[in-house]
């Protein structure tokens, strides 16, 4: 399931999670993230058009869960050069520990890699409606 994550991979991570508003509080991250909902609203956070949020609606049963990250999936992850194999939806349906937090690392560095394609393609530096996920430089060579 990925690298593991030390201490400061993961306070970044939170942290990162921390500045975005979401529409409910975080309280445990692995259930708070298991229907997909927070996703979806982290990554129209940055990119509004990319995600239309009334797809994804707050869900218990594991299967509303699993549809929600299978559409996560064709729709926006796509767009970000992301996968999310069904294990993985299954994992963090599940809240299995660290699941969430190892998706939310992958989806930071691809909303920075993102992030950088379209600048480079427009030729100006943030223009457009997103911000710019501050996870380019969290990774990488130390400095």
């Amino acid at each position: 399931r990925g690298p593991k994550m030390d201490e400061e991979e993961l306070q970044r991570i939170y942290q990162w999670v921390d500045e975005i508003p979401l529409s409910r509080p975080k309280r445990n991250i692995n259930r708070d993230f298991a229907d997909g909902v927070l996703v979806a609203e982290v990554v129209a956070h940055y990119y509004p058009r990319m995600v239309e949020l009334h797809n994804y609606p707050a869900a218990n049963s594991l299967a509303q869960k699993i549809y929600n990250w299978e559409t996560l999936s064709k729709k926006v992850f796509r767009k970000l050069g992301l996968s999310m194999p069904r294990l993985e939806m299954e994992a963090v349906s599940n809240a299995e520990p660290m699941a969430v937090e190892q998706l939310l690392r992958r989806l930071q560095i691809q909303l920075a890699k993102y992030n950088l394609r379209r600048r480079s393609q427009q030729g100006t530096p943030g223009s457009g409606d997103e911000g710019s996920p501050r996870a380019a430089d969290s990774h990488g060579s130390p400095s």
